[in-house]
């Protein structure tokens, strides 16, 4: 689904100066005309300007000096439904209403191309016209600047009727750019698709690898495979060994366990004797009315309770020693049958483990068996990876056949050169442009400049946008500009190469976007705009004249009335909230 903007009106205003420009723009043909120097690149930049890009800010510095605020109606076009947007700017400030919901989104400080600002700004620009070029930069890949939704459409006054790509500076930064730009607006691929395709080619190589590597390791090990050996001699048998030992430690260390737990309690029932001793000692000397007591040193009270309790305490004090030693007794007896049961499978493991190492079946041990089995296991691990790599192997080469390779993309780079070129020889024959045969000079992913020099470079230049802006249109989805270029006719240009250019661009611009074109003339010097304007432009085209086509830097005039309304508008914009 295509996006289309047309330029309904600008407006710039000085409220300093009290000063102000208006115009309209027509749904064709826009001409804009007038002396040299008088302003008409100016307007063009200012449109640029107001759109948020600030590439061209220092052409701008004498008219921005004056405090500007500028503002464009545009229209966007998408799916068949027309929606109004104004944009205002302000030095660092743009202002965007919609005719949708009559808000107004502001974004601060976008006169830096890296400020949070600008980004959202590009971010707004991306949604707006369904834009998503990636670039490559050193240190990533990242969404492509605001320039770049212009670039295909514009050609600058100074460097764009020379050089491709050029109108806006600082591209060059990304790298393969000239590829990348060709490849979005024909429809090839996307870095996005080409960096996925990238990291699923280096993921699949990777496993392919580690497939290959272990396939010969086990192929070419004979480690491995003595191992393998060694474990069929064995079968069984080594395993019936393991069992045998593994019982045995398991008995050992419950029997170990025991042992601890009985041993804590004999060296506690014999902590218990000792307490119970040294009360027994201390009770023979308490006699109720003949021992002193130990703490107050006075005589111990005598009545029959305290002589029974005194005998009782006596008589229970013997009776736990009794059973404490009848209980140690027991323990210590279980302690010896324990110790001997360790001792017996402790000698048993040890004739085991020896009876086992020295066995051999065919001339393999145990201990060789034994050594074996984490080669075993290495064998088994490496079998694991191999059914698993192959499985991601397959997915991946899969996953691949959705994106186009090296091959595909260049079969489509090569449809489009023929394409390109088909237009691009059509129109050097309109503009008698020389021929060339060589393909770096025709095929549009090989042309960075041209063979020519003076008219004919020009020529060849106009040729080309109009060619590439053809097959564009032919895209899908890629949005749809006003086809602007600024100062058509160089200073050298005789007359008859002039209405050449004015015939191939009236008969030759797009039909579904907008173009405007400035060309010097100046009343004061043999004016041709009036004849122009019978001979080649028809009742569609609308002629913007700057400074009454003959003063110099005029662009601004004095504040009229009449454009208070849209003045008000626009103060309006600015204070919402």
């Amino acid at each position: 689904m295509k996006t289309y903007l047309t330029i309904n009106k600008i407006f710039v205003h000085s409220e300093a100066n009290s000063k102000s420009f208006f115009t309209d723009f027509g749904k064709k043909l826009n001409v804009i005309y007038g002396a040299n120097t008088s302003g008409k690149s100016t307007l063009i930049q200012l449109i640029l300007f107001t759109f948020g890009i600030n590439d061209n800010k220092t052409k701008l510095t004498k008219i921005l000096s004056e405090k500007i605020l500028t503002r464009l109606d545009i229209t966007i076009k998408k799916g068949g439904e027309n929606t109004e947007y104004t944009f205002v700017r302000k030095d660092e400030t743009i202002y965007i209403k919609d005719s949708e919901t009559n808000k107004v989104t502001t974004f601060n400080g976008i006169s830096g191309n890296n400020s949070v600002e600008h980004y959202k700004l590009k971010a707004f620009f991306n949604d707006l016209l369904n834009f998503d070029l990636l670039l490559e930069t050193k240190i990533g890949i990242s969404k492509a600047p605001i320039e770049t939704i212009f670039l295909p459409y514009y050609v600058s006054q100074d460097v764009g009727w020379v050089y491709l790509r050029k109108s806006f500076s600082n591209l060059d930064f990304y790298k393969n750019f000239k590829e990348d730009f060709l490849d979005y607006y024909l429809g090839i691929t996307r870095l996005e698709d080409k960096e996925k395709r990238k990291a699923i080619e280096n993921e699949l190589n990777e496993k392919i690898q580690r497939y290959n590597f272990y396939m010969n390791f086990e192929k070419n090990d004979s480690i491995i495979e003595t191992s393998k050996l060694i474990d069929d001699s064995f079968k069984g048998k080594g395993q019936e060994f393991i069992n045998e030992i593994t019982e045995r430690k398991k008995n050992l260390l419950q029997f170990e366990n025991q042992f601890v737990k009985k041993s804590n309690s004999l060296t506690y029932n014999n902590q218990r004797i000792s307490v119970i001793s040294k009360v027994g000692r201390n009770h023979a000397h308490q006699f109720p009315g003949k021992d002193n007591c130990p703490i107050c040193q006075q005589t111990l009270p005598i009545d029959t309770k305290q002589i029974y309790e005194y005998y009782q305490e006596e008589n229970d004090t013997i009776k736990i020693k009794e059973q404490i030693q009848s209980e140690n007794k027991k323990i210590q007896s279980e302690l010896n049958s324990l110790e001997n049961k360790i001792q017996q499978l402790r000698g048993q493991l040890a004739n085991d483990y020896h009876k086992h190492i020295i066995y051999s079946n065919n001339n393999v041990t145990l201990d060789e068996w034994i050594k074996t089995q984490a080669n075993i296991k290495l064998e088994s691990s490496i079998n694991e990876n191999i059914g698993k790599l192959a499985k991601e192997i397959s997915d991946l080469k899969e996953k691949l056949k959705a994106f186009k390779d090296d091959d595909d993309i260049q079969s489509e780079r090569m449809t489009k050169n023929k394409k390109f070129k088909e237009y691009y020889n059509l129109n050097n024959i309109k503009l008698d442009v020389p021929r060339l045969d060589d393909n770096r000079f025709n095929y549009i992913y090989d042309l960075s400049s041209f063979p020519f020099q003076g008219v004919e470079l020009h020529l060849a230049v106009l040729s080309y946008h109009f060619s590439f802006n053809k097959i564009i249109n032919e895209t899908d989805s890629i949005h749809r500009l006003p086809l602007i270029l600024d100062s058509i006719f160089k200073e050298d240009l005789d007359g008859n190469s002039k209405e050449k250019i004015l015939d191939f661009i009236c008969n030759n611009q797009p039909n579904d976007t907008q173009t405007i074109i400035s060309v010097a003339d100046n009343k004061s010097k043999d004016p041709k705009i009036d004849y122009y304007n019978e001979k080649f432009f028809n009742t569609e085209t609308k002629l913007i004249c700057i400074g009454n086509s003959i003063d110099k830097e005029s662009i601004l005039k004095q504040h009229d009335k009449q454009l208070d309304e849209i003045l008000n508008n626009t103060f309006e914009i600015m204070e919402y909230v």
